[in-house]
């Protein structure tokens, strides 16, 4: 008979989760809230400001695949243990060296090792296996999983991210500000900590058996070389659409982050102001995540068609910018900001679903969420170093440049979103 689980181990364990998640990527992406006070502290420019993030993600792809098989082999509870003692510890050490970049550029590479090393593996496998031991049809994709997860972590960055800007707020120093806002951030991983220490049931998020051993019909299934299966993946033209929705969706999300400096630069409003249209922006908004698999799944119908209307609907949104009248109020232009990050937010934490509409076999779904990830990666590497260096030369109108760059981003990701839906058609018709 299966054990039933426990429902308050269950959303323990969630909540733990989501408020780790929602903790442990703070510093990595301080930036996203107070931008300006931490180039103003730091002497940094923008250039060297996105460079902290592409050190990150270059670091992010020579562990990906040798951290992931580390996760396997290691007490998944012990490895997300790890991951927030370390970055807690980092934390500490970035609050009092934010001013040299030469050590900031190591902690950075540390917080990749810690966050997209250990944690992200971590909190992939645990949300796998709990949606798995949840969902009746055991695909791993229950709603409640990762929905409920999305929005704790929404809410516990929104919460963490306003304490800081808050605090920030109680000092005239700008160095004392940004150091305050840097602790309460190692605080929180901190708390994340003794969450998942007291909270993440280890029962709950340990595989069964038959989840260990791959099954088909009964029978084992045939492994495969790594070799053929990259092969199947690249093969498949689809997948490359994929790659491109990915592609966009992460670009979205990764330089809305511009919108803080514009709105304190070319708009005028003040850094804390900018900061508050932040939170809301990056983690308030995450909550709508749940508005974007409603979306997808009951209105539309497929995630595909939904990010095709969806990146539509918000390239004439970014448009709206060019066509802005002087004179307009402030406010209605910094709220103006907040449309398409809403958008970004209801395609953004979905876009990955859109695997399951090309037909890949399931024992290749790991492989290509692990391509279609490492095209992601572009974003951090090359887009955001060079949308900085435009600010850096072009000042206020860089923004031009990139809008009309999110403008054929989302075109590219319609063209490529309907793409699918048209293959699937076919498929269905054939």
């Amino acid at each position: 008979m299966e054990k039933e689980i426990s429902k308050f181990k269950l959303y323990a364990t969630i909540i733990s989760l989501g408020f780790t998640g929602g903790a442990i990527f703070i510093i990595p992406y301080i930036k996203f809230v107070f931008y300006d006070l931490q180039l103003q502290v730091t002497g940094m420019t923008n250039t060297q400001s996105a460079l902290l993030l592409t050190v990150y993600t270059i670091v992010t792809i020579i562990i990906m695949i040798p951290s992931g098989a580390l996760v396997d082999k290691i007490d998944v509870k012990k490895g997300l243990i790890i991951a927030l003692v370390g970055t807690t510890a980092v934390t500490a050490l970035y609050a009092f060296t934010f001013t040299s970049y030469a050590t900031s550029l190591v902690i950075w590479a540390i917080l990749s090792f810690l966050t997209m090393g250990i944690y992200w593996p971590s909190f992939s496998k645990i949300l796998n296996v709990i949606g798995a031991k949840t969902d009746k049809t055991g695909s791993g994709r229950s709603g409640l999983t990762f929905g409920f997860y999305y929005a704790c972590n929404g809410i516990a960055a929104a919460i963490i991210n306003s304490i800081s800007l808050w605090a920030s707020t109680q000092f005239e120093d700008p160095i004392a500000s940004f150091r305050i806002a840097v602790i309460v951030a190692g605080v929180s991983t901190l708390i994340a900590t003794v969450l998942v220490f007291l909270f993440i049931d280890r029962d709950l998020i340990t595989p069964t058996a038959e989840m260990t051993n791959a099954v088909a019909g009964g029978e084992t299934v045939q492994t495969e070389s790594t070799i053929s299966i990259i092969a199947q993946v690249i093969k498949n033209p689809m997948s490359w659409m994929v790659a491109l929705i990915v592609l966009v969706g992460y670009t979205l999300y990764s330089l809305q982050g511009y919108f803080t400096p514009y709105l304190t630069t070319v708009v005028g409003i003040s850094p804390e102001s900018a900061g508050i249209f932040a939170i809301i922006r990056t983690y308030v908004f995450l909550v709508l995540a749940a508005v974007g698999g409603f979306m997808a799944d009951k209105v539309f119908k497929s995630t595909a068609r939904w990010l095709g209307v969806a990146f539509a609907i918000m390239a004439v949104v970014v448009a709206g910018f060019f066509v802005m009248p002087s004179g307009v109020n402030i406010m209605f232009i910094s709220a103006y900001t907040l449309l398409p990050s809403a958008f970004v937010q209801m395609t953004y934490t979905i876009k990955y679903s859109v695997i399951n509409e090309i037909d890949i076999k399931p024992g290749l779904l790991a492989t290509t969420t692990s391509a279609v990830t490492f095209c992601a990666n572009l974003v951090d590497l090359v887009f955001s170093p060079a949308i900085a260096r435009l600010i850096d030369t072009k000042g206020a109108a860089a923004y031009n440049y990139l809008f009309g760059f999110l403008i054929l981003m989302l075109i590219i990701g319609s063209f490529a979103s309907f793409t699918v839906v048209a293959k699937r058609k076919k498929n269905k018709a054939a």
